[in-house]
């Protein structure tokens, strides 16, 4: 819930471009804002967005008695407090005004899930995708997906951007890959983590003896609800103790794969948290059963774990794969990241073509090791991925204060 703070304050930060609209010249009186008569005045052909400043996610993870969907909050109060002080929101102008509700898009309250543009951590919703029922009289929304915040010190926007690019592939790694997951608990065997089970599983009988990984040791740990290690398995460590916190983000740094296995929804945080340290994001591939995603692996898509030397480039405009579920909700990758080639959210130049880095494994749980044993055999496959990761990382990251530009 810190991104949308951050994100206001990004807003806020040019004051050359950022004209503060405010309909009652004697709230804030300490603040220079715009008068009654200055708004009157105002061109509105002029304004490209009307941002609202009003911080959904932090309202609704911090407020008591959290319920999904922000039903803790009571539609009246967002009505009469929020949509209701939006003079400028009718008509062809409803289009402009940017919502901060950077957070699940699901955890977002109904009456600001679909309205206007809103910035949000995904999944876009879209009239593509089976999910939402659109009809005539809808009114028009637009999905803009954001990256999760990151606010440790060594990854902010100007650290991040004044990385070589050759060290994102000279970095030396102590680990073949590492994995840090919670506790598990029946709710498992009924929701997208079931896959975290597989995994834990499948290493417990077929990886254990291995003990490394193209000649370099692994970490799995799991992490207990103080942030340090209940128990862990740390093969080729000749049971060397690791500390009792791990910093998670040194151990990415220092890994060449990093799982990324589905969550609670199809982006996730740690996704971004190892792209941002170097580490190649390790994804389990899905069959979707929505509308536009019939044909996976068609026409030519990037299959890592049945071709490991072959890394030709496929078309994937029609290859809507998921990376979180085969079922409904197995939104493709392109309304689940942001920026994603063939989202048409950006020109097609400026895309972010993620299968250029990211390891995609088809076939389940048990496909890991071998695609990665074969890609630790293949340097120049690893160094090539490691610097396309690192062309892109520097859009995930943003900050305040210094770091606000």
């Amino acid at each position: 819930f810190k991104a949308d703070l951050v994100i206001l304050s990004l807003f806020r930060s040019h004051p050359s471009r950022v004209f503060h609209i405010n309909d009652d010249p004697n709230q804030n009186p300490s603040r220079t804002r715009a008068t009654a008569a200055d708004n009157a005045a105002i061109n509105l052909e002029n304004i490209d967005l009307f941002v609202v400043p009003y911080p959904h996610a932090s309202h609704c993870l911090l407020s008591p008695n959290w319920k999904n969907e922000c039903m803790h909050v009571d539609d009246s109060l967002i009505q009469s407090q929020v949509l209701d002080k939006l003079n400028y929101y009718k008509g062809d102008l409803k289009r402009r005004h940017l919502f901060i509700n950077t957070m699940e898009v699901f955890l977002a309250h109904p009456l600001l899930r679909t309205i206007g543009r809103s910035l949000t951590l995904g999944p876009r919703l879209s009239s593509i995708h089976s999910n939402v029922n659109h009809h005539d009289n809808d009114e028009l929304f637009e999905h803009l997906i954001v990256p999760y915040f990151n606010d440790e010190p060594g990854y902010q926007p100007s650290i991040i951007h004044s990385r070589p690019l050759s060290l994102w592939y000279t970095h030396p790694r102590k680990y073949s890959f590492a994995y840090f997951y919670g506790s598990t608990n029946r709710r498992m065997t009924r929701n997208y983590r079931i896959h975290r089970q597989y995994f834990l599983e499948e290493v417990a009988i077929n990886w254990k003896k291995v003990g490394l990984i193209g000649g370099k040791p692994f970490i799995l740990e799991k992490i207990g609800h103080d942030g340090g290690s209940e128990s862990d398995i740390e093969s080729g460590q000749h049971g060397e103790q690791t500390q009792k916190r791990y910093n998670q983000m040194k151990t990415y740094s220092q890994s060449v794969f990093c799982p990324t296995l589905p969550g609670d929804s199809p982006p996730q945080k740690r996704f971004f948290d190892v792209i941002l340290a170097g580490c190649i994001p390790v994804v389990l591939v899905f069959n979707t059963n929505t509308k536009a995603a019939n044909h996976l692996n068609s026409d030519g898509g990037r299959n890592d774990s049945e071709r490991y030397g072959d890394f030709g480039k496929g078309d994937s405009k029609h290859n809507h794969t998921s990376w979180f579920s085969a079922d409904s909700n197995g939104y493709t990758v392109q309304d689940s990241y942001p920026w994603a080639k063939h989202s048409s959210t950006l020109p097609p130049d400026r895309e972010i073509d993620y299968e250029s880095f990211v390891v995609q494994i088809y076939g389940g749980v048990k496909n890991i090791k071998p695609t990665l044993e074969a890609l630790m055999e293949n340097q120049t496959e690893i160094q090539r991925r490691q610097l396309e990761l690192g062309k892109v990382a520097k859009y995930f990251t943003y900050g305040a204060g210094e770091d606000a530009h």
